[in-house]
């Protein structure tokens, strides 16, 4: 089992006046033999930011952000175009070696266009379900 560690303290000793303002405990200490309650601050462990061991080391201490992707609006187009001719899903195992070649081509991971085509489906689907009803 992991060991847990407790970082800063989250709470909010303003909250009764509306506003937000903490005590700057940056680590939970337990105090005498409780460990219920910070030694720092006085306030009960759940009120600190746990963290496991085993992430701490793996981001070497750092909160890694992940990057957003930014393509071009040749890439974007392209994109939109291969979704709609996919019906905007990549469940068709058919058309597998044809999702690779465009993603090759157009030099996006197939990981990053599924996630891509997931998130754009929805606002495309409105674009196309309301031009086909108005006419």
């Amino acid at each position: 089992m992991e060991k847990e560690i407790y970082r800063d303290c989250q709470r909010n000793h303003a909250c009764c006046l509306g506003g937000y303002a903490i005590d700057g405990c940056t680590q939970f200490i337990p105090f005498n033999n409780s460990k219920t309650h910070c030694k720092a601050c006085g306030c009960p462990r759940n009120y600190h930011r746990k963290r496991m061991a085993r992430q701490q080391q793996s981001c070497g201490g750092v909160n890694m952000k992940q990057r957003k992707s930014k393509f071009s609006m040749g890439q974007r187009e392209a994109m939109r175009e291969f979704g709609e001719g996919l019906g905007w899903s990549m469940r068709n195992k058919d058309r597998q070696e044809e999702i690779n070649r465009f993603c090759e081509r157009t030099g996006v991971s197939r990981v990053i266009f599924k996630t891509w085509l997931n998130n754009r489906k929805k606002c495309y689907f409105k674009g196309t379900s309301s031009a086909n009803i108005s006419s």
